[in-house]
């Protein structure tokens, strides 16, 4: 069965799902648990799942990735919300130096299921420290994996995948549409990122 809801809809089923299936999912970011949600895509987690799971943190990018990292040492599995990819710049060192190496660090014995969920402002409002578009720098990083959701199917099916994956994934959102609807499905379901469909 399959419901017409808006990219950002999906998002938001697609943390329901992973919370629901399994509690070492948890989401942390700026105002997460915050009423109106992440643009809408975190409404309503913090009241079903409590704000041990649901973790608001300050505006400190850097520290905020850190302790994602030490999350899923600890045997979580995260889901970072980082508003703006912008200022995700903040947070480089653990991206590139800790969080995709890490895998190659333990010789192949450990790895981090990180997923970190970036926002490009693009649209009303925005200023030009919203707005760009930093795709191919990521996607040059060994050791995490870069996906790009160009639907609200991709991006629920393409989500739950990468909390379920067991290395670090960087999901990049775009703003602009958020409000795209199609019919997606009910039940939980998993695009492979590594294959074309």
């Amino acid at each position: 069965m399959a419901k017409n809801i808006s990219y950002a809809e999906s998002i938001n089923q697609a943390l329901f799902q992973a919370m629901d299936c399994d509690k070492s999912v948890a989401v942390i970011g700026q105002l997460v648990d915050y009423s109106p949600g992440v643009f809408g895509t975190t409404i309503g987690l913090a009241e079903k799942f409590g704000l041990d799971r649901v973790i608001d943190f300050p505006v400190a990018e850097s520290l905020m990735t850190s302790k994602s990292i030490g999350m899923a040492i600890d045997g979580m599995r995260p889901v970072l919300v980082h508003q703006r990819l912008d200022f995700s710049m903040y947070a480089m060192d653990a991206i590139i130096n800790w969080m995709s190496l890490w895998k190659f660090k333990s010789g192949g014995k450990n790895n981090l299921p990180i997923t970190i969920r970036a926002v490009i402002g693009k649209g009303w409002g925005q200023g030009p420290q919203h707005g760009k578009s930093l795709h191919s720098w990521f996607s040059h990083i060994p050791g995490l994996s870069v996906v790009t959701p160009s639907s609200p199917f991709e991006a629920k099916g393409l989500l739950l995948s990468s909390v379920f994956s067991n290395f670090p994934s960087l999901i990049i959102e775009t703003r602009s549409i958020y409000s795209m609807r199609e019919k997606v499905p009910n039940k939980p379901y998993f695009i492979d990122p590594t294959k074309a469909f």
